[in-house]
């Protein structure tokens, strides 16, 4: 009686794991390490781009900083490319709709 208060018994004890045991870090996914890298781009872009220029558009006429005329043609450009992307992925659904119907008539 005196080992089993003592936490001494017949059983054997669950493994704990040691800290030295810890299973492998798995390495970033690629998409995390390319927002990284977006990002830290888009910081020496900002520290490299800082002077004002000259913008002209249509009748209209400016001074900004160029990091603003960037940031902008980036935005309509990725807006424009998902606009694009989601035209291109509806003409490929409805194809496939259509196979299906053609599959299913023969």
């Amino acid at each position: 009686m005196a080992d089993r208060a003592a936490g001494v018994s017949g059983a054997p004890e669950p493994e704990q794991p040691s800290p030295s045991r810890r299973p492998p870090r798995r390495p970033p996914p690629p998409r995390a390490v390319a927002v990284v890298v977006v990002i830290v781009l888009v910081i020496i872009g900002v520290v490299q781009n800082s002077q004002k220029v000259t913008v002209r558009f249509l009748a209209f006429s400016g001074h900004v900083g160029l990091i603003w005329v960037i940031i902008a043609s980036l935005l309509i450009a990725g807006a424009l490319g998902y606009i694009a992307g989601r035209r291109g992925r509806r003409s490929r659904q409805a194809g496939r709709r259509r196979g299906r119907r053609r599959a299913s008539e023969e």
